[in-house]
């Protein structure tokens, strides 16, 4: 019983512990960098993190209190889509802006 009292709260901490560590991204987030991926260049994919970066940290002004600060776990993500989407629906994407946000949020 005394197993019980101790083990019990041990996991209820622990699993607490994990679900703050693991990132949590807000749908405005998601929806921001996948409109970020949609108007860069497509055509080289090892610079697709760094073109991310660029326009949203580059957008920050020099005199801005709160400055936006690149998520690159959610970088990762929306790259990580856009390589689960088939060659026709990149190809499709990367000529139209909407039909990739489309494509990329579904």
């Amino acid at each position: 019983m005394t197993k019980v009292k101790f083990l019990l709260p041990l996991l209820l901490i622990i699993a607490a512990a994990a679900w703050w560590f693991i990132p949590h991204y807000s749908d405005e987030d998601k929806a921001y960098y996948v409109a970020v991926f949609c108007a860069i260049d497509h055509q080289d994919e090892q610079q697709f993190i760094q073109q991310m970066q660029n326009v949203i940290e580059g957008g920050n002004s020099d005199y801005a209190l709160q400055k936006i600060r690149f998520k690159p776990g959610l970088g990762r993500k929306v790259v990580g889509d856009w390589q689960q989407l088939t060659p026709d629906e990149q190809q499709r994407a990367a000529q139209d802006n909407l039909a990739c946000q489309q494509l990329l949020t579904r």
